[in-house]
């Protein structure tokens, strides 16, 4: 397991708290899928799956990962106990928790992948959000939940955005930026100039950032990892694949047993 390369963020670096940002290094898939695929669903040797996930588990000194079916809403579950026999707890784009020994993961290829942890009451969140998932504000929907189920006020929060497609290649239609421009007021900072068809390429992640802070969590308290997953061979991406296979990593975070 000595080739595992995690990326982290210096904002979660804390006692207690273990987190990280996969790459494709230190597994035992086979390509397309090599080497360390954490994604399920597209066509990877499961056995495989099953030990990569197992050595990113072991690499975190966690006793589970926990996985949902994501499918770019907004959807927020609360994860109190590891599901049985299965690795997802549901459909679902974020998953919570302030359960010792559980991984929450965010899968992605480019998406934006975000990591959550309030210091106060030992909760964290690891969130999945697309443009659609953007675009219904799942970010500031985990916030308000954290808020709900753990009293978690914003400003106690650290949040760190992983690794992800950036603007430069990510080109979308002029419908997606119109949603984009409706919700934020401004496409300044979120868009490139918009080519002939009306199309831009559009930061996500920068969109992320915006609705953290406006959820309440202080812009000093907000890390982001500018990696591009299409432009950085360590990660997967779904945009390189050009619609062929590809795996996908993972932003996982979840408190040690030591900090129970």
């Amino acid at each position: 397991m000595s080739d595992l390369d995690f990326v982290r963020a210096d904002m979660l670096a804390l006692d207690g708290l273990a987190h990280a940002f996969t790459t494709r290094s230190g597994g035992v898939s086979e390509a397309p899928y090599d080497s360390l695929n954490l994604s399920w669903k597209d066509g990877d040797n499961k056995a495989h799956i099953a030990e990569n996930r197992a050595r990113v588990t072991a690499a975190l000194g966690l006793d589970k990962l926990v996985f949902a079916n994501q499918v770019h809403g907004k959807t927020v579950h609360r994860v109190d106990a590891a599901p049985v026999g299965v690795w997802s707890v549901g459909e679902g784009d974020a998953l919570m928790s302030d359960v010792p020994g559980l991984g929450l993961v965010a899968q992605t290829a480019d998406c934006t992948p975000i990591l959550l942890f309030d210091l106060e009451t030992q909760a964290c969140a690891a969130i999945h959000s697309g443009w659609r998932g953007t675009v219904q504000n799942i970010a500031g929907e985990t916030v308000a939940a954290m808020g709900r189920e753990y009293g978690t006020q914003p400003d106690a929060l650290f949040a760190a955005i992983g690794p992800a497609i950036s603007a430069q290649n990510y080109r979308v239609g002029p419908e997606v930026l119109e949603q984009f421009e409706a919700l934020f007021g401004t496409l300044d900072g979120l868009a490139l100039t918009r080519d002939a068809e009306g199309g831009a390429g559009l930061d996500v992640s920068e969109a992320c950032r915006r609705q953290l802070v406006a959820a309440g969590i202080p812009q000093t308290q907000v890390e982001r990892i500018n990696a591009c997953t299409f432009d950085d061979p360590r990660f997967f991406s779904s945009r390189r694949a050009k619609g062929g296979q590809f795996g996908g990593q993972g932003g996982i975070i979840g408190l040690t047993n030591q900090s129970a």
